[in-house]
C-alpha cells in the first residue's frame, strides 16, 4: 500500500512551512523521500526510537544506534540481536497504545503505515517521520543520509553510503571484465515471488529487486512485467539461466511440475536467497552474491 502522492506532497509542504517557522530549524527539512508530523517537530536528540519499518530498524543498527531502539515490529529480525528488543506488532497494524506508553522521542515508519495510524500518533503528541518506499538504491542512500542526520551520525552514514557505492562499482567492473573477456552477454535470471496453484509472480520494472539484478550484471527476464505478474508461459518462453527464490521454497519449487522441466532446475541453478526485499546495505551483499553466482 502506498500513500497517494498528492497527500504526501501536501503533508510535506505543510511540514516544511510549519518547521521553518521555528527558530531551531532542522537540517532534515526539505528532503523529498519522507514526511514529518506537522504537529510535532523533530527533536535535536533522539535517544528513544520506535521503529515501525524493517528498513529503518536495520539501518539504525548499521549506524551503531541499536541501543536507541525501544521497540520494533514483528518483522524486524535482522540483525538477530534486534529481536531481543520488544515488538509493537506489525508494520501496518502496530499497537498504537503501546507505542504511546513507551514515550519515544520519535516514531519512524514507512508509507505502509495507514494514514489514520499516523494521525493517531500525531494527535498523541509524538514526533513522527514516515519514509516513502523507493524502487532504487539511491532511495536507500537517502534514507541512510536522513537517519544519519536524525541520529547525529553523519560521519557513519557517509562512510556507509560510500562503502556501498564502492562495492557496487567493483562489482560492475568485474561483470564488465568477464563479459568482455568471455564475449558473453548478461546471464538471464528470474526471481520467484510466487508460484504454483496461486499463480506465478516475479519482480518486474519499477521494483527494487529488478534494480538489484541490473546492478549484479544480470538480465531479469521479468523486467517488463507489471504488477508482479509473470505467467508460466512467459517463464518457459524466456528460460532463465539462473533462478533465485526464497531458501525455504527451493525444494518445493524444484520438485513441482512443470517447474522441474526448466533448464535451470535440471542443471541445478536454482539458488536460495533471503532478504531480497530489504532496502538496506544488506542489499549490496546480495548483489555481490548474485553476481558471483551467475558469473562463477
Amino acid at each position: 500500500m502506498k500513500r497517494n502522492s498528492l497527500i504526501i506532497t501536501t503533508l510535506l509542504l505543510i511540514c516544511i512551512v510549519f518547521l521553518s517557522c521555528k527558530e531551531d530549524k532542522s537540517p532534515l527539512i526539505g528532503a523529498d523521500n519522507y514526511v514529518v508530523s506537522q504537529k510535532n517537530p523533530l527533536k535535536k536528540e533522539n535517544k528513544r526510537i520506535v521503529s515501525v519499518s524493517t528498513q529503518v530498524t536495520e539501518i539504525i543498527c548499521d549506524l551503531g544506534c541499536m541501543d536507541r531502539l525501544v521497540a520494533r515490529t514483528d518483522f524486524c529480525d535482522y540483525p538477530l540481536e534486534v529481536t531481543k528488543i520488544q515488538s509493537i506488532g506489525g508494520v501496518s497494524n502496530p499497537d498504537i497504545e503501546k507505542i504511546i506508553s513507551l514515550n519515544p522521542d520519535v516514531v519512524i515508519t514507512s508509507s505502509m503505515m495507514p494514514k489514520k495510524l499516523f494521525a493517531l500518533l500525531e494527535n498523541a503528541g509524538l514526533p513522527v517521520m514516515s519514509f516513502k518506499e523507493s524502487n532504487e538504491i539511491e532511495g536507500m542512500y537517502k534514507v541512510i543520509d536522513i537517519l544519519g542526520k536524525l541520529l547525529q551520525r553523519e560521519t557513519q552514514a557517509d562512510s556507509l553510503i560510500n562503502d556501498c557505492k564502492q562495492r557496487l562499482q567493483k562489482t560492475k567492473a568485474a561483470c564488465d571484465s568477464i563479459q568482455k573477456a568471455k564475449h558473453i552477454s548478461k546471464p538471464k535470471v528470474y526471481y520467484v515471488v510466487g508460484f504454483g496453484a496461486s499463480g506465478d509472480f516475479s519482480a518486474g520494472k519499477n521494483t527494487y529487486i529488478n534494480e538489484m539484478f541490473a546492478l549484479a550484471g544480470a538480465d531479469n527476464i521479468a523486467k517488463e512485467s507489471i504488477n508482479w505478474v509473470f505467467t508460466k508461459e512467459q517463464l518457459f518462453k524466456n528460460e532463465p539461466d539462473y533462478i533465485f527464490i526464497r531458501k525455504d521454497d527451493v525444494e518445493k519449487f524444484c520438485n513441482l511440475s512443470p517447474y522441474n522441466e526448466l533448464k535451470a532446475v535440471k542443471e541445478h541453478r536454482v539458488i536460495g536467497v533471503d532478504g531480497m526485499d530489504a532496502q538496506t546495505p544488506r542489499s549490496i551483499s546480495l548483489i555481490e552474491f548474485i553476481s558471483k553466482k551467475i558469473y562463477e
